[in-house]
């Protein structure tokens, strides 16, 4: 009998411990203090920032955790006060700082730091951050107030910002609720200046020190002592309380009618790293059946030849297409280059369905537009594709975030479809946010859609790990199995966290109309199927047999759904409880994802009141999920009554409501 994991395996996939979070409140005014950090700031229930932090990112844009010492919390009748000491040792340097947060009433909360570094520091980024919330935000008004006193009136963008929607900032004013108003201020050496983080797929836009046209990375002198200020003001009356849940604290799902979209083709990542490991778990591959593989194609890798065969190869095994990302090293004539490609894939024997070519140079961050870059622009790089590949359908876009396309798109005319990735881990790693970047998948979708002028819109392989790296030399190296920025390897693919996730995912997005969703790879950090790899993955490691993630178990029914007509499925509260629905042969499946930690009670509303039977997958099979991938997807679920449902932490539920 295999032995079950620990609960934190189970939900998280490490044994790591999360930060925990303290609720502090000054009247109306509360928020989570964590790892220094204040969180999810609300004003009478509603939230008015997702974040207030003093932020160090050292000079390849990694997030360091500081050492928290001394720390003092203080609650009055009507305000708060919090003191700690922090230490940043890395190998960018050493820095302190003392830190100190006072809310005398619930009007106002003032967040000081005084820092120093003890050694040179080289840093991207040292300074307070401010995370605005996406939800009630978008698209409304804003005040800015400028370095030099200037008043501006504006607003919070609706489709994403390529681009910082606001610069030179000292102050900015923002609606909470109705009559409710917050004045965030900043003191510091230079201005702040904001930008739209749903590119990264972020529930937030960020206001945050200093202007990226500062040059970074900088160096802070030892022995420096510098100091920030962030001010919060709040005007007008108290907000009532917030819930999205009923009377009863069940969160309300409601199932519609159809949306008239239909479920998208489901793919997986082929990486040219992967290439000796393609046919591991072959029969489980099969048994998943993905419409598509996306494989890589850099003709300035000596191994390219030999990867696109082993690529080949499990596309036959699947009976699946083939896409084939392009780097185009623009190096020299792009036509040789393509010529190049072109000759790869033959020695390979692959005749690819479709191709995205991306110039290597925005394969890495930038701020600059295609003709300050000097490199060959859509018009050059595509006809050359198009000479190179002819009659193969051609995607535009990058291999990489919605950031990366949105900087630097090619018009509609010059491709056949639009595509990028999305990882859930670029900015903050916290389970919390890793979840709430499902948030902003809506607006992803509804920004490329614009971009795409019309043209079949197809999501690249994503995951919670982040596939490449476009913000440093390379992926986090997780040799701890922990949770970090810039995962490749993220412990939560492996857990139940991983398979809410998916869903979630699915959800927000198989709705407003995908060709095709790439979820993750065939094995490996982002795999579908276990296999052991450099990195620990604990109580998989000591598995004997044949292994699945439990998401698993969810992208194979997204990929046998492919082109079923989808129903709305509406959620009181969808940070809780989100939902996906499509019709069937034999019925409704409908499928609900618990978010969050804690228990939650469902109730649906909309059903035809057959019968139903309800499948579920939560710690009590874990285990038969895992090690034994063909006998679980077999158990068809149980009768039962499903307008109202317990669902166990992290717990995906499957319903299948009869015609």
């Amino acid at each position: 009998m295999t032995t079950a994991p620990s609960e934190a395996l189970t939900l998280y996939g490490t044994e790591q411990e999360a930060p925990e979070a303290r609720t502090i409140t000054a009247g109306a005014l509360t928020a989570e203090l964590e790892v220094g950090k204040l969180r999810w700031i609300r004003y009478g229930g509603t939230e008015a920032l997702r974040g207030l932090a003093f932020v160090v990112r050292g000079g390849g844009w990694e997030t360091y955790a500081p050492e928290i010492a001394n720390l003092e919390i203080k609650e009055t009748e009507g305000g708060f006060r919090v003191g700690y000491d922090g230490r940043i040792d890395s190998p960018d340097g050493v820095l302190t700082y003392r830190a100190d947060i006072v809310a005398e009433s619930e009007r106002s909360l003032v967040f000081t730091v005084e820092f120093e570094p003890e050694t040179e520091f080289r840093t991207s980024r040292t300074g307070f951050v401010v995370l605005h919330p996406v939800e009630g935000v978008a698209g409304e008004a804003c005040f800015i107030t400028h370095s030099d006193g200037a008043a501006e009136e504006t607003s919070f963008p609706g489709l994403i910002s390529p681009f910082q929607p606001f610069y030179d900032i000292a102050a900015m004013r923002h609606r909470v609720s109705p009559g409710v108003w917050l004045t965030c201020a900043f003191e510091g050496a230079d201005p702040w200046e904001t930008e739209d983080q749903r590119n990264w797929t972020d529930a937030s836009y960020k206001t945050y020190y200093r202007p990226l046209a500062l040059p970074f990375p900088y160096t802070l002198a030892a022995g420096e002592t510098l100091r920030q200020v962030a001010t919060l003001t709040i005007e007008g009356g108290s907000a009532a309380v917030a819930t999205g849940a009923g009377d009863d604290g069940a969160v309300e799902i409601a199932l519609g009618g159809a949306t008239g979209t239909h479920m998208p083709e489901i793919g997986l990542g082929v990486a040219n790293r992967e290439r000796d490991h393609l046919d591991h778990g072959l029969d489980l591959l099969k048994a998943l059946d993905p419409g598509h593989i996306v494989c890589e194609c850099d003709p300035r890798d000596a191994h390219a030849a030999e990867a696109l065969a082993a690529g080949r190869s499990l596309a036959e095994a699947l009976d699946a297409e083939v896409v084939l990302e392009i780097t185009v090293p623009c190096e020299g004539p792009v036509l040789d280059e393509f010529a190049a490609a072109a000759e790869i894939a033959a020695r390979a024997g692959l005749k690819p369905d479709a191709i995205v070519p991306e110039q290597a140079r925005l394969l890495k961050f930038t701020l600059e537009k295609i003709p300050a870059l000097g490199i060959p622009d859509f018009d050059e790089v595509y006809a050359a594709a198009r000479a190179a590949f002819p009659g193969v359908r051609l995607g535009g876009g990058v291999f990489t975030n919605f950031t990366e396309l949105n900087r630097n798109v090619a018009t509609p005319d010059l491709f056949d479809f639009l595509t990028h990735a999305t990882c859930a881990v670029v900015h903050e790693p916290d389970d919390r946010s890793v979840i709430e970047t499902l948030q902003t998948l809506p607006d992803i979708v509804a920004s490329t859609k614009a971009l795409a002028g019309g043209k079949p819109y197809r999501i690249a392989p994503s995951a919670i790990g982040m596939r490449f790296n476009p913000y440093g030399p390379d992926v986090h190296q997780n040799g701890d199995n922990g949770r970090y920025s810039f995962n490749r390897q993220d412990p939560r693919h492996r857990a139940l966290l991983g398979a809410a996730f998916t869903l979630g995912y699915a959800g927000r997005v198989a709705p407003l109309g995908l060709e095709a969703l790439a979820l993750g790879q065939p094995s490996g950090a982002l795999g579908m199927v276990y296999r052991r790899t450099e990195h620990p993955q604990p109580w998989f490691d000591d598995l004997d047999g044949p292994a699945v993630p439990p998401l698993y178990h969810i992208v194979a029914a997204l990929a046998a759904a492919k082109g079923a007509a989808v129903r709305t499925v509406t959620s009181s509260d969808a940070t809780q409880v989100l939902g996906l629905a499509y019709e069937t042969a034999g019925g409704t499946l409908l499928w609900l994802a618990n978010l969050t930690p804690e228990q939650q009670t469902v109730t649906v509303s909309g059903l035809s009141g057959g019968a139903a039977s309800i499948g579920r997958l939560d710690s009590s099979n874990f285990v038969d999920a895992v090690t034994d991938p063909a006998g679980f997807a077999a158990a068809a679920g149980r009768p039962g009554d499903p307008s109202r449902l317990e669902l166990a932490p992290f717990a995906v539920s499957r319903i299948a409501l009869a015609a």
